[in-house]
């Protein structure tokens, strides 16, 4: 509660609701007031729980001494000195620590470590007091990297760092292009030489200044402005690459203001061009942020799709081979954005590749919800063909995404990784046409043509998949959503592909776990915790003769898991072993559901054995007793 009640000392009666604490003790809400009583009038405002010291043996965990605690709450005064640029009050996606009373970018910092900042600062204030910066570029190039070196300490000496268990170290509040409420926090000597350190921080300016120095391939920056049709030349441009705005998916303007306020304070007099703005330019942004429109999503779309399509109709203009476009957002609709605007520019796609770019620790952490790879699309301006027929279009993105699912799992491609690799290759077919038309006449959208692609995605994964139909949708399913959320039209629409199932029967059966308008596949745990019984009758569907193995297996009685396996596994070539075989494939690493059906796929033959032993001993004793 200590450290609950510090993070809220800028705040009005209302965080404690608003945050939904309760005390850890009783959990009562109440008693976590009286305790922010207690500490308002001691006029408390941060709390040091612990301090950490480098020695020769390591680092060493103590309690704070008086004269450490008082240190921390004597330098109130310096807020006055702060920047004062205000943070989005409405971005609840991205910045969500307004809700909680942070109002100003500053106020992510504490005294001291805004007492250190401001120190720097002063210092490159007298620096630039006793020079005169015109004509000077070598002196300006210095304060330049010495304004970059602080922002850079600043990312790792604010109150939402986190500390990071495995390595002792401190870790940069950004780790998802997002600012995160922290309820505590670690606070460090900036000039402590560990990782995250200001040694660390002057180490990686100064490398990249020697790399380009030594280097001796000259790079040419040019400043462009998205969307300049006029900036170069008609096919000026041999290769494009970019990778463009993820959709809602990252505020780039609001986040990178973090930095800004700080590199202002301190190079606005030498670069008062590029300093001008209060903050960093928003309305140009290429997003689809619903808080810059008022809130107003549909807006905020029309803005988004508008300004990717001027910058793709601008490269095509100014390119004359390749354009290779980086994607990493899972959802159809943005898809949909980013294909519309790559077709509406007269390019077409000619391929696509997901590429690992994600670390594995990372992807185990947040199991299975996340792409672990992005999406390299390559395009090149398009010929069309006229107008295509529906049926034919269809057969043909069917063959094309059969034959890139086969490649794509043999890579070791799974979930949404392989089923966003997919999409490329179908709007390449689609693509080649000026117009796709049914027989009726109307024309085909990107984004039907894009449930067409996962229709024939999710149909090649099961292709050759011996098995009831429930146990089918659990496998597809799993192999294209792994255990996160999806909207609710997305298993009435795969329910339909090529199965004999009704989607009530899914929700009934607890394959698929409501919750509100959307729904998650359910694991062996939350099935068997809905029904007791699954898996046990005879005539049970694969998948839960497969769970309720799974549920045995991790119990203590190893009784009844050798009676299951005797009656439902006792050959290994049948498809219960098949379907655990393809479970091991395809569920997520970590998960507890992989480790289970991991457990059972090695001790496979033991416990075939095993269970064949005790059916016989059981037999064995009826006729005694007889």
């Amino acid at each position: 509660i200590e450290l609950d009640i510090a993070k809220g000392k800028n705040d009005e009666e209302g965080w404690l609701e608003r945050a939904n604490l309760k005390c850890p003790a009783c959990g009562s809400i109440t008693e976590a007031k009286k305790v922010k009583q207690q500490f308002a009038k001691k006029q408390t405002t941060e709390i040091l729980a612990a301090v950490i010291e480098s020695r020769s043996e390591g680092k060493v965990f103590r309690k704070p001494t008086e004269k450490e605690r008082g240190i921390v709450n004597g330098l109130s005064h310096i807020r006055n000195e702060t920047p004062t640029e205000k943070m989005p009050e409405n971005d609840s996606q991205n910045v969500k620590i307004p809700l909680w009373g942070f109002t100003r970018w500053a106020d992510m910092f504490s005294e001291r470590q805004l007492s250190f900042q401001l120190g720097i600062i002063n210092q490159l204030k007298e620096l630039e007091k006793h020079n005169d910066f015109s004509g000077q570029e070598y002196l300006k190039a210095i304060l330049t990297y010495l304004s970059i070196f602080v922002d850079r300490i600043s990312v790792r000496n604010n109150t939402f760092c986190r500390w990071h268990i495995q390595q002792d170290t401190i870790e940069h509040p950004f780790s998802r292009q997002a600012i995160p409420m922290m309820f505590d926090y670690p606070e460090m000597n900036p000039f402590e030489d560990f990782s995250g350190g200001a040694i660390g921080q002057l180490k990686s300016i100064t490398g990249v200044i020697e790399a380009q120095g030594e280097d001796t391939f000259i790079t040419i920056c040019n400043n462009s402005s998205s969307g300049e049709k006029s900036q170069f030349e008609e096919k000026f441009l041999d290769v494009v690459v970019t990778d463009p705005p993820y959709y809602d998916a990252i505020a780039y303007a609001d986040l990178s203001d973090f930095f800004y306020v700080w590199l202002k304070k301190m190079l606005g007099n030498i670069y008062p061009l590029n300093f001008a703005t209060p903050q960093t330019p928003k309305s140009d942004e290429c997003t689809a942020i619903k808080h810059y429109h008022s809130g107003d999503i549909i807006k905020a779309k029309q803005h988004f799709e508008s300004k990717l399509s001027d910058i793709f109709t601008a490269i095509e203009h100014q390119t004359k081979s390749l354009v290779s476009i980086m994607f990493a957002h899972q959802s159809t609709e943005a898809w949909s954005t980013l294909c519309n605007s790559i077709l509406g520019s007269k390019m077409n796609i000619t391929g696509s590749w997901a590429i690992d770019t994600e670390m594995a620790v990372r992807m185990i952490s947040i199991g299975n919800s996340a792409l672990a790879s992005s999406v390299t699309v390559s395009c090149s301006p398009s010929q069309r063909q006229g107008y295509g027929e529906y049926r034919e279009v269809k057969k043909a993105i069917e063959k094309t995404v059969a034959k890139e699912v086969e490649e794509l799992y043999r890579l070791g491609f799974r979930g949404a990784d392989l089923l966003t690799a997919c999409f490329g290759q179908a709007v390449s077919e689609f693509g080649k046409y000026e117009k796709v038309e049914k027989a009726d006449g109307s024309e085909v959208t990107v984004a039907e043509l894009l449930e067409m692609a996962r229709e024939s995605a999710f149909n090649a994964l099961l292709k050759g998949f011996d098995g009831d139909d429930f146990t089918k949708f659990y496998i597809g399913w799993l192999q294209l959503y792994g255990f996160a959320e999806s909207d609710f039209d997305d298993a009435a629409k795969f329910s339909r592909v090529g199965l004999s199932i009704n989607v009530q029967e899914l929700f009934t059966d607890h394959i698929l776990i409501k919750n509100g308008n959307k729904q998650a596949l359910g694991g062996f745990k939350e099935r068997l915790a809905a029904s007791k019984t699954l898996g046990d009758k005879a005539g049970s569907h694969l998948i839960d003769q497969v769970h309720r193995a799974m549920h045995l297996y991790q119990g203590s009685n190893r009784g009844n898991l050798l009676e299951f396996i005797h009656r439902v596994g006792s050959n290994p070539d049948s498809p219960f072993w098949r379907v655990l075989t393809s479970l091991c494939e395809i569920l997520p690493g970590g998960s507890e559901d992989h480790k289970q059906a991991t457990g059972l796929i090695t001790n496979k033959e033991s416990l075939i054995r095993e269970s064949a032993t005790a059916d016989k001993e059981k037999a064995s004793q009826t006729k005694l007793f007889e």
